[in-house]
């Protein structure tokens, strides 16, 4: 979005907005994570209530005897380009719809379906009543793709088709990107779940329940979100070329599209790394300066500071298990003679939250926090509440940004991409973007199938080495040229180049 608002690309973004129930981070004095509720207020943050006629503009989802109220809020990034929310927080609302809005992926069946009309019905209803007629309908992931419920409706009733031809024409605008093959992020739902929120829709319609969902239906009684999204698109993407071969051998018979995620580069990288005439002298000294600040923040934080002139290594993302957080402490002896060499020390720094949902992630983090406040302490340390500020400073001030997914899981990954274009170079299984990178004079590899053997033995035989290694300027020169190759590798992976692809391959096909 950020991008379309640099190019004055015409695009609307539509999502929920939560209230972030159980959303920050707290670590007890005796090494326990705690989730505390965020104190955001959507009616009076930044955002503003979208109005229409000068009015706060309420949506209305008519049930059998009751509606919805669905207050929409908005950012405007430029003159072609906003942002849209989606709320139920609103008085008068039957409790389950409000309480839909705590948190993200929070909630039993029913509320992540009723979640989902949120989005995809209030969502088309928003885009009518402000006048809007898009050319196409990208859904993210198959939560939104209850849309074409509200498009059908819309056919059938201003152009007079039949409901058969209302859905073939819906499904000619539609775009399906799949951004996990993990099964935690495809739903599914028994049948008679889906069928009993679909049924009023179906009745205004006219037509049986099952025809509003079937293209969704896996084996006996169940729903699949992936399936129906797929279903009912006419084009399909992945976020990763390696992705995109993943995807087709999941979900063969679909016209796969892969086109590799990519971050704001005015938003994440240092404007000062953005030169092309930075001198060695420039840019290490630009990255002390980085490293200086994440310091500072790190004591904000947590009260714990460390010298900055280390090799600092980080692990930041959200913690889950097919993404090995622990990996690297099978043999916490060997990980604290490396932290611990006096002549060439090294500082770990990890970050991440769990989800409320995942009660193991939880466990995750305590265990963590165990062993830095133990066997590794005064070299390790948690940082928590990791949140955009903290990987701002994180991604780059830090000198090695660790990546230990199991191999083939991670859809794409962008954390690492945002650490190259300052200069932070890669340590990384091979997974999802990374399968594009000639790493050699960029990057270290790790080996999928020894992860942690894999990162001992290249911490002490290379990348250590490579960073106390000073020439005659007092300078790491090997280490400075990789990170400069890591600032030219980044515009490779900028979000400008991947709102280019969709014009090009997505939007010009509907």
């Amino acid at each position: 979005m950020n991008a379309a608002a640099d190019a004055e690309y015409p695009l609307i973004g539509i999502g929920i907005l939560y209230k972030g129930k159980e959303f920050i981070q707290h670590i007890t004095g005796e090494g326990y994570e705690e989730q505390r509720d965020s104190q955001f207020d959507h009616d009076t943050s930044f955002l503003r209530q979208t109005s229409k006629d000068g009015k706060p503009l309420i949506i209305k989802i008519p049930f059998d005897n009751y509606e919805v109220s669905v207050k929409p809020y908005q950012i405007r990034l430029s003159d072609k380009t906003l942002l849209y929310f989606l709320s139920t927080d609103v008085d008068g609302n039957p409790p389950e719809w409000i309480s839909d809005m705590d948190a993200l992926y929070r909630g039993d069946m029913d509320s992540q379906i009723r979640q989902q009309i949120i989005l995809g019905v209030a969502g088309i209803k928003l885009l009518a009543e402000l006048n809007y007629k898009p050319k196409a309908y990208h859904i993210n992931e198959g939560r939104p793709a209850f849309i074409i419920w509200e498009i059908v409706t819309s056919l059938m009733k201003i152009e007079g088709l039949s409901f058969e031809e209302a859905w073939v024409r819906a499904k000619e605008k539609i775009i399906y990107t799949n951004h996990t093959l993990v099964a935690a992020g495809n739903l599914t739902y028994t049948e008679a779940a889906v069928k009993k929120w679909a049924t009023p829709f179906a009745q205004k319609l006219g037509v049986e329940a099952e025809l509003l969902f079937k293209e969704g239906l896996i084996g006996p009684n169940t729903f699949s979100t992936t399936l129906f999204a797929l279903n009912i698109a006419s084009v399909h993407t992945a976020v990763s070329q390696a992705h995109g071969k993943f995807c087709r051998v999941s979900w063969p018979g679909y016209n796969w599209i892969a086109i590799t995620n990519g971050i704001h580069l005015p938003r994440w990288q240092d404007s000062d790394f953005r030169s092309y005439k930075l001198t060695e002298e420039k840019i290490w000294e630009l990255h002390q300066t980085k490293k200086n600040e994440l310091r500072d923040s790190v004591i904000k934080r947590t009260g714990l500071g460390y010298d900055s002139n280390k090799l600092v290594v980080t692990w930041a993302r959200r913690l889950a298990d097919y993404k090995q957080p622990r990996v690297i402490f099978e043999d916490t002896k060997r990980l604290k003679q490396i932290l611990t060499n006096e002549k060439y020390p090294v500082q770990l720094l990890f970050a991440g939250n769990s989800h409320s949902g995942d009660p193991n992630a939880k466990s995750i983090v305590d265990e963590i926090i165990s062993i830095f406040s133990g066997e590794l302490a005064g070299s390790a340390i948690f940082i928590p509440n990791y949140n955009i500020s903290l990987s701002n400073h994180l991604v780059s001030g830090s000198d090695i940004w660790l990546n230990t997914p199991k191999g083939n899981l991670e859809a794409c990954g962008t954390s690492g991409m945002k650490a190259i274009s300052n200069g932070v170079l890669s340590l990384t299984v091979l997974d999802g973007w990374t399968y594009e990178v000639d790493w050699k004079g960029t990057g270290w590899v790790l080996d999928p199938d020894n992860v942690s053997k894999s990162f001992y033995e290249l911490m002490e035989n290379e990348i250590i080495p490579l960073y106390y290694e000073r020439g005659g300027n007092g300078l790491p020169e090997a280490w400075i040229e990789m990170m400069k190759s890591s600032i030219t590798l980044s515009e490779k992976f900028s979000a400008k180049r991947l709102l280019e692809e969709y014009r090009k391959k997505l939007y010009n096909l509907v």
